[in-house]
């Protein structure tokens, strides 16, 4: 009887095992990659459509602001600089030439290049931006994906892909115009100055371009804020293992840097010279153990100290009105409003007002909504609508119609919290059942209010701001009965 070996035995074990392995992989991989596209086909089929109607509305309001603003700039910037030009040709016609003359680029050439559709500076690409960098992605991977997406959806995506090139051109501009604005700027205070001194029409340049750069910021800011279709749609798409391995070979980032795992296999050549982080670590470690046995101590004390200094710096830079990246430093006081949008300057409030019952009146709640409007960081100008309602007495409470009224205000910022506050106002304090009984203007009466406001930063999900107001109403003796003189009221602001 012959016996088999031992390694024979193993190798035959082996061999089994690996057929298996193959007859497994054979049947279950396609299965398997069946199953994956059928989960990538549902997951893309669930993506909005308010995503993308929500991504079309937002380009095209970001792209409309900051062209319509880049424009205004530089017509008000083309008006001063061409102001300036009258004043050199009299004083200095040479400085004039050399600022105007061979076809030099101006704030009125530039205008005029944006009006007319051409690209303000050739071969210029906007700077990176993570935000738009996942949303351009996004929509190239809803394209790449067209036959799996819902039907309804392939037009939107078409036509989001060729408006966010278009808003890439427009960044492009307005990032090229923002250079450009700097370095005139700084060629006409160089030039200038000494011929003109601190002329008003420099002084204006200076505020127009900082506010241009804060204006644009902010729109930044505005056109990064993801809407809730956005955040749903990103969920969806994060989901989905093919998306994020679309996104390391086609983002903006991807195509800056060479990414590990990424489809590009080209050589590093373009990285040569730099110094990888490992290379960096070890040059430190040589360092620190070249000098002695304190020289650790002493590297930590000093980057310790070298941190702290940047973030004063990072802090004077950002308080002063700039960034930690780009710094737009005024040697003016600005108006921080000014850079604003229209809704962005609204302020939403409420206040309420309790008077006790009389003969003739019962005890009433002034319920109020009031809309301001920024004029800068001190001051806010405002309407308002209130209703009175009556309460009753403590014996018997009774809600009644006993009057509305119209209010304007303006609030002036005295010292930290605290604000001057006036006011105007119309009130009809009689009891109403129709609209029609409010026709008669003899009827309201009328109040001047002048007083203090403190307003308390006291914040919750719905408010963002409370109030509290002593008044002093002008006009009380002309009233019928006569009211009381003084008013208090707390109010809200909402969010």
């Amino acid at each position: 009887m012959q016996l088999n070996h031992p390694n024979t035995t193993l190798i035959n074990l082996v061999k089994a095992k690996l057929l298996f392995l193959i007859l497994t992989l054979v049947l279950c991989v396609p299965v398997l990659c069946q199953t994956q596209l059928d989960s990538t086909i549902e997951s893309l089929k669930k993506v909005p459509g308010k995503y993308l109607d929500a991504v079309e509305n937002k380009i095209d309001k970001y792209s409309n602001r900051i062209t319509g603003k880049t424009e205004k700039t530089l017509a008000k910037l083309a008006k001063w600089e061409n102001k300036i030009k009258g004043i050199l040709d009299q004083v200095s016609p040479e400085t004039s030439a050399k600022l105007f003359g061979n076809n030099a680029t101006t704030f009125t050439t530039l205008l005029k290049k944006l009006q007319e559709g051409k690209a303000i500076a050739e071969g210029y690409k906007s700077k990176y931006n993570e935000y738009r960098d996942k949303l351009t992605t996004s929509i190239k991977y809803l394209e790449d994906q067209k036959d799996k997406v819902n039907k309804n959806l392939i037009q939107p995506i078409n036509t989001a892909k060729k408006k966010l090139d278009e808003l890439e051109q427009d960044i492009a501009n307005t990032e090229a115009v923002e250079a450009f604005i700097k370095e005139r700027k700084k060629q006409l205070v160089d030039e200038a100055v000494k011929y003109i001194g601190k002329s008003k029409y420099l002084t204006k340049i200076d505020k127009e371009s900082y506010y241009y750069l804060e204006t644009l910021r902010n729109y930044k800011e505005l056109f990064s804020d993801k809407k809730k279709a956005e955040e749903l749609a990103y969920k969806i798409l994060d989901k989905i293992p093919a998306f994020k391995n679309f996104v390391k070979q086609n983002s903006m980032l991807a195509a800056l840097f060479r990414r590990p795992g990424g489809s590009d296999n080209g050589n590093m050549a373009n990285l040569a010279g730099l110094q990888t982080r490992t290379s960096v670590q070890a040059m430190i470690q040589d360092r620190i153990a070249a000098g002695g046995p304190n020289a650790r101590e002493q590297f930590s004390q000093n980057m310790q100290q070298g941190q702290a200094a940047l973030s004063q710096l990072k802090d004077k830079i950002i308080k002063a009105g700039g960034s930690s990246s780009e710094a737009n430093i005024p040697n003016f006081k600005p108006n921080e409003q000014k850079s604003k949008t229209f809704l962005q300057r609204l302020e939403y409030g409420s206040n309420f007002q309790f008077a006790k019952n009389n003969s003739l009146v019962p005890t009433t709640a002034d319920i109020a909504l009031s809309i301001g409007y920024k004029l800068n960081d001190k001051s806010i100008i405002g309407i308002g609508a209130s209703y009175k309602m009556g309460l009753g007495s403590i014996q018997r409470i009774s809600i009644s119609h006993q009057g509305i009224g119209i209010r304007s205000f303006i609030d002036w910022k005295l010292k930290k919290q605290f604000f001057v506050s006036g006011g105007f106002e119309m009130n009809y304090n009689a009891q109403f059942k129709n609209i029609a009984q409010l026709k008669g203007y003899s009827d309201w009466q009328q109040s001047g209010l002048i007083g203090i406001t403190k307003k308390i930063n006291i914040k919750t999900k719905f408010f963002k701001g409370t109030s509290i107001q002593l008044l002093y109403d002008m006009l009380y003796r002309q009233h019928n009965p006569v009211s009381q003189p003084v008013l208090f009221r707390t109010g809200y602001s909402f969010k």
